[in-house]
């Protein structure tokens, strides 16, 4: 369904993007987690779906509201995830460049960046229901109670169906890929919540693009 994106200069992967939660509300933010965060342009903010303790999702990208450097979403919502279309790059000579093919001068390659950030509510009922990103990671373990160096079991869909090959990495480091089923066991690495990330990249072989680079992160609190 989807091949590898492999290691390469330039990729969208270069920044995070991720949803935290903050005094009962929801952060979604930009840049480098634990790091620097950068500007978030709100045209580029899609979407955000709000899950319920019933599994029921709605838009709430209405009721945000855009600071220069995070979105915060004031809502009861048991999975929260946004989506984040970057545009195109282009890998050309001088280097990256936010620009389709079509629009860099001399580009090697190029290809679209979109991106998905999920906050989970570790022991919902509702947080291994899927919202229908076109890449979202699911809990396909219970994370209730789970501490540093505990294994966990995490599915990697596309509107509810199983990728496999979807490379999986925290921190930017590389830990596998999903299997047939479209899952991998990781072991967490962080105490008070862990970022867990997925990247798969699909053909397009279009003026403006080369490829389709999709990446998914799912963050969760973890037991102290």
């Amino acid at each position: 369904m989807a091949a590898v994106v492999m290691a390469a200069p330039g990729l969208a992967s270069a920044h995070d993007f991720w949803v935290e939660r903050d005094a009962g509300a929801f952060l979604v933010r930009y840049g480098h987690r634990g790091g620097e965060v950068l500007a978030i342009d709100a045209g580029k903010v899609k979407a955000i779906r709000c899950g319920d303790r019933s599994g029921a999702v709605k838009d709430v990208l209405s009721s945000a509201s855009f600071g220069p450097k995070e979105v915060k979403v004031s809502a009861r919502c048991d999975a929260l995830s946004a989506f984040h279309h970057g545009g195109f790059y282009s890998l050309t000579p001088d280097g990256e460049v936010n620009l389709p093919r079509n629009k860099a001068e001399s580009a090697v390659k190029a290809w679209e960046s979109r991106q998905f950030a999920k906050w989970v509510e570790v022991g919902s009922p509702s947080a291994a229901k899927p919202l229908g990103d076109d890449l979202e990671i699911v809990p396909a373990s219970d994370l209730a109670g789970r501490k540093v160096g505990d294994k966990v079991t995490l599915k990697v869909l596309s509107q509810g169906k199983p990728v496999a090959g979807a490379i999986i990495a925290i921190d930017h480091k590389p830990l596998g890929e999903t299997d047939s089923a479209g899952e991998t066991r990781i072991r967490l690495r962080s105490s008070g919540f862990e970022s867990v990330s997925a990247s798969v990249r699909r053909p397009l072989k279009t003026a403006e693009a080369d490829d389709l680079v999709l990446e998914a992160s799912l963050t969760f609190e973890v037991a102290r």
